[in-house]
């Protein structure tokens, strides 16, 4: 029974000594993925949490996208997950569903079912269609679960994923439901209402680019009201241009239909985060902003009472100027004292006004908590979607506007499918 607390302190002391990775150290993986280099965002990957929940997941959907078929670690986090799921009930949210990670991460319904989504499309890789068949299966039940009706999370984007996964194991009467549950949600798009309608054709391929570089959280102060939480609250913001796609292959063309609707999987993810640790996070948040206002409001109120205390003495000094000027009767003299009065106010006031600038940018840097959210990256912003009614054989992707930098997997599947990414900023 002694054995137990020495290992109890080493898992304390693993997880304290962990280090999380944060928005810098995803700088160089982010560049690349801009530029549709694949294998080079996944080598730059950050080495912080190689067997987290993040970590595996942002590892698998990048390998997925290169080509690669090495998916154990997926596997192992697919299997944990399950043994791991939690339900739960809030006011706010009403119901949802989360699996907790050994390092304190609280993995979303998106990300969740992605994962099992992914592990299947794996498995179609490599041609094992039995356990491709039973991942849709699962992520299928956490999709349409009854939860609770208000509270359950279904998602259009999801949904074609999961048809498509249905189409590659060679189901498409499984892939025509979650087609036709995707038209429910997007009753506005025509090019899903006519995948629900007529099925992809045995000798075609059915087309799925994920587009954007993926969603960025920013600090929003002005999304609550109170003012504890509204300083912790974020919103997510996308840079991709949603450009129109084409994909070539010799004279055929395919018109790809984009489909808005991912950001979804970030604002839930907000949501739902925040119900997991309210009470804990807003205590902490409490703390850090109470330490920072007093360190800031030290330093500014020293920083003020400087420039107040510079401005009247260079306000004392052409006053000293002026009198000097009076005795000797010296206009010039008495001219040079009051326009060194008035340049010890300016100076002054502008002293005070940078001291002031410089404590609310100091306040505003130490109580952003964005460059430390955690969340699952390189997830789309949208996605474009297309079928050809014949096999392709050297596909390529373009649009009105010009060439694009791109990335296309082969086909795989029994229904063949086909992966892409795009992505679609300005300036890579």
């Amino acid at each position: 029974m002694r054995v137990l607390p020495v290992w109890f302190f080493f898992l304390i002391f693993t997880i304290q000594c962990t280090s999380l990775a944060k928005r810098q150290d995803y700088e160089d993986s982010l560049r690349s993925y801009k530029k549709a280099a694949i294998d080079n965002a996944l080598t730059t990957l950050p080495r912080n949490e190689r067997k987290g929940f993040i970590a595996v997941l942002e590892k698998a959907h990048l390998s997925f996208l290169s080509g690669g078929t090495e998916f154990q670690d997926l596997e192992s986090l697919a299997e944990a997950s399950k043994e791991r799921l939690r339900f739960s009930a809030t006011r706010t949210l009403k119901s949802f569903f989360y699996m907790e990670s050994e390092d304190g991460y609280y993995a979303s319904e998106a990300e969740i079912i992605y994962l099992h989504i992914l592990l299947g499309l794996y498995y179609s890789r490599v041609e094992q269609y039995e356990k491709a068949k039973i991942q849709a299966r699962y992520a299928g039940n956490l999709l349409s679960g009854e939860w609770s009706a208000e509270g359950q999370f279904d998602d259009p984007t999801l949904r074609l994923l999961l048809a498509t996964l249905w189409l590659s194991t060679g189901a498409r009467e499984e892939a025509m439901v979650d087609f036709r549950r995707a038209t429910q949600m997007k009753p506005q798009s025509s090019s899903i209402r006519s995948f629900a309608n007529e099925m992809v054709p045995m000798d075609g391929e059915f087309i799925f680019v994920f587009g954007g570089p993926g969603a960025e959280p920013e600090m929003d102060p002005s999304a609550n009201l109170n003012f504890i939480r509204g300083l912790r609250n974020l919103k997510f913001s996308t840079s991709g241009k949603q450009s129109s796609l084409l994909l070539v292959d010799k004279s055929k063309s395919v018109q790809l239909s984009l489909e808005k609707g991912t950001l979804g999987w970030y604002d839930r993810h907000l949501i739902r985060d925040n119900e997991i640790s309210e009470l804990v996070q807003d205590s902490k948040y409490f703390q850090l902003m109470s330490a920072t206002a007093i360190k800031e409001g030290t330093k500014g109120t020293l920083k003020i009472t400087g420039s107040i205390l510079a401005g009247v003495t260079v306000i004392a000094l052409g006053a000293g100027i002026v009198y000097i000027g009076a005795e000797v009767r010296s206009g010039e003299v008495m001219g040079l004292g009051f326009v060194t009065m008035v340049a010890g106010f300016q100076l002054g006031r502008e002293w005070i006004g940078r001291s002031i600038h410089q404590t609310k940018t100091n306040i505003k840097e130490d109580l952003d908590v964005s460059n430390e959210y955690r969340y699952v990256r390189f997830f789309p912003e949208y996605v474009w979607i297309g079928k050809s009614k014949t096999k392709l054989n050297e596909p390529t992707l373009t649009s009105n506007q010009g060439p694009v930098t791109y990335h296309l997997t082969p086909a795989m599947g029994k229904v063949k499918v086909r992966f892409g990414f795009v992505p679609d900023v300005q300036n890579p």
